[in-house]
C-alpha cells in the first residue's frame, strides 16, 4: 500500500506499539473533532496546506473521513493538540504528502459489491442501442484508484460484445488524483488473491498468470480498451459525449 508507518528492528517494536496505543488514548478523539466548532479553524488551515502543497481541495470530503485520518496521523507523530499538528504540517512537507495519500483511501477490488455489477450488466446492452460498429462506446470511471473497477466494467462490455458477435470501438477513460494508484492501474498486474473476486471463467479468459511470481496480468484485449490518467473532477475539464459514467468510487467520499 505504500503506507508503512515505521521501519524498526524487532527489539524496538514493542515499545513503539505501546507508545502508540497509550498516546491514542489521550489524543483528541474523532467524534470530538467532528462535533466541535472550536476545531473548525484548524481543520480549514489543514485544507489550505493540502491545497497549496498538492493542488487538491479536500474541503468537500466527508468530515468523519477527514477527521479519522487526521487523528491517525497525529497519533503516529505523537502529537496531542490539533494546533501542534497544523504547525507540524507547515514545517514538514513529507507529513503533508503522507496525510494526502492517507486521505485518498484507495479501497477497491474487482467486481466490488457484486449486486451492483449484476445491475450494471443489465444496463450494458443499452449502451449499444442505435449504434453502428463504426460508432464509439465512451465510458468514464472517476476515482478509479488502482484500476480494478475500470477493468471490471471493461470485462462486462467485452463479454457483451462477444455475446452479440460484434466488435465496437470502446474508449474507457479511468481517472484519479492519486498518481501512484494510476501507475498500478496502467501496469495491470495484480496479486493472486484477485481469484477470490473473479470467477474461474473470467480469470482464464481475461487474465494471464505471470510465471513464477504469483501475479496476474490483465489481457491485452481488455487493457487496450482503457486510458488511465490523473484528473481532478473539482477543477479539471470533464470528458464529453459519454455513454456511461461510474461515480460510485468518488461519491462515497464526498458530502
Amino acid at each position: 500500500t505504500g503506507l508503512v508507518d515505521f521501519e524498526l528492528p524487532p527489539a524496538e517494536m514493542p515499545a513503539k506499539i505501546i507508545a502508540y496505543a497509550t498516546h491514542t488514548l489521550t489524543i483528541i478523539n474523532t467524534f470530538e473533532l467532528t462535533a466541535s466548532q472550536k476545531y473548525e479553524n484548524e481543520i480549514n488551515k489543514i485544507f489550505i496546506i493540502l491545497r497549496s502543497n498538492t493542488g487538491h481541495d479536500f474541503s468537500q470530503y466527508k468530515a468523519n473521513t477527514i477527521n479519522r485520518r487526521i487523528v491517525r496521523r497525529m497519533a503516529l507523530q505523537q502529537i496531542e493538540m490539533l494546533e501542534e499538528y497544523v504547525a507540524y504540517l507547515q514545517k514538514t512537507p513529507r507529513e503533508v504528502e503522507a496525510l494526502f495519500y492517507e486521505l485518498l483511501i484507495g479501497v477497491t477490488n474487482f467486481f466490488r459489491d457484486p449486486e451492483a455489477f449484476v445491475a450494471l450488466e443489465k444496463v450494458i446492452p443499452n449502451l449499444f442501442m442505435n449504434k453502428s460498429t463504426n460508432d464509439s462506446i465512451r465510458v468514464w470511471i472517476t476515482g478509479c484508484s488502482t484500476g480494478e473497477e475500470a477493468y471490471s466494467i471493461a470485462i462486462l462490455i467485452k463479454e457483451y460484445m462477444l455475446k452479440i458477435g460484434k466488435n465496437y470501438t470502446v474508449q474507457i477513460f479511468a481517472t484519479d488524483i492519486d498518481p501512484r494508484a494510476i501507475a498500478i492501474a496502467r501496469a495491470g498486474i495484480y496479486p493472486s488473491d484477485i481469484a477470490l473476486d473473479i470467477s474461474t471463467q473470467r480469470l482464464s479468459r481475461f487474465f494471464k498468470a505471470v510465471a513464477n511470481d504469483g501475479t496476474y496480468c490483465i489481457d491485452k484485449s481488455i487493457r487496450d480498451m482503457l486510458i488511465f490518467s490523473e484528473q481532478n473532477v473539482i477543477k479539471d475539464p470533464p470528458f464529453s459525449k459519454l455513454d456511461l459514467i461510474s461515480c460510485r468510487n468518488l461519491l462515497i467520499y464526498l458530502t
